[in-house]
């Protein structure tokens, strides 16, 4: 890994990730093995099951693990084969960030929003609407416009300013940008409806219904994102499945 566990500032899937690392250079886990399962992971390491996902898109971005959806994480080099890549913020923490900072943003926005930037506002949820149809991931830059002029009806450069270093992080880092591409194979997209409450509590001169129209909206892009990283939720239905049929084939020959 390019970041050390002792270095001022190092994030926690960072450490993970370095842990996990270790164990595979050191030979625990060889290359073809499967590695723990998540839920494995967090309780051996007594950290969260989104810091789990995050250790391994780090681990992914280096070159040491390959994620087989519904079988699991498998080692696939016992070094890093992308060593020196340079890892940044997740797309969890930074999420997270987001529906804190931006919820307030939209709480400030509806106290100082013009009718004009209202309309505005309509304007690019209807042009993200387009754009989610022509696919390719269209949708997604009319989204970043929609929050970035969001954060300008502030009328607060700091906050502004807050906002978009956020998007900065979240178009610059390796972390981010596999993150959302993982999303975006699930077939997410910026849904419309949460976007047009967002301006409707705006229109409103709402701040709280402006501060929880904003939440929800990350909140449940969080939500994607938990879903679209979930490596294990297909196996487990996978032996589910199995052992209905076990006691299908068991109760025929009864």
């Amino acid at each position: 890994m390019s970041s050390s566990p002792s270095r001022t500032g190092t994030r926690l899937y960072q450490t993970l990730a370095e842990k996990i690392s270790r164990m595979i250079i050191s030979g625990k886990f060889q290359p073809g093995d499967r590695l723990p399962a998540e839920r494995e992971l967090a309780s051996m390491f007594e950290v969260s099951r989104p810091t789990v996902r995050e250790a391994i898109i780090a681990l992914e971005i280096e070159g040491q693990v390959e994620v087989r959806l519904g079988s699991g994480v498998y080692v696939i080099s016992r070094t890093p084969t992308n060593e020196g890549v340079e890892q940044d913020i997740g797309a969890f923490e930074l999420t997270e960030a987001r529906l804190l900072i931006e919820g307030e943003a939209a709480a400030l926005a509806a106290s100082n929003i013009t009718d004009d930037e209202v309309a505005e506002l309509e304007k690019l949820v209807d042009e993200m609407e387009a754009a989610n149809k022509s696919g390719a991931g269209a949708g997604e830059m009319v989204d970043e416009r929609f929050h970035a002029f969001l954060a300008g009806c502030t009328h607060n450069s700091a906050m502004q300013s807050a906002v978009q270093h956020l998007w900065t992080a979240r178009n610059r880092s390796p972390q981010c940008i596999l993150a959302f591409e993982k999303s975006r194979t699930k077939g997410h997209k910026p849904v419309i409806d949460e976007h047009r409450a967002i301006v409707e509590a705006l229109r409103s001169r709402d701040p709280a219904a402006a501060r929880s129209a904003m939440r929800d909206h990350l909140g449940r892009v969080l939500q994607y994102l938990l879903d679209s990283t979930e490596t294990e939720a297909i196996e487990e239905a996978k032996a589910k499945a199995a052992a209905q049929r076990d006691r299908y084939r068991i109760s025929n020959r009864l």
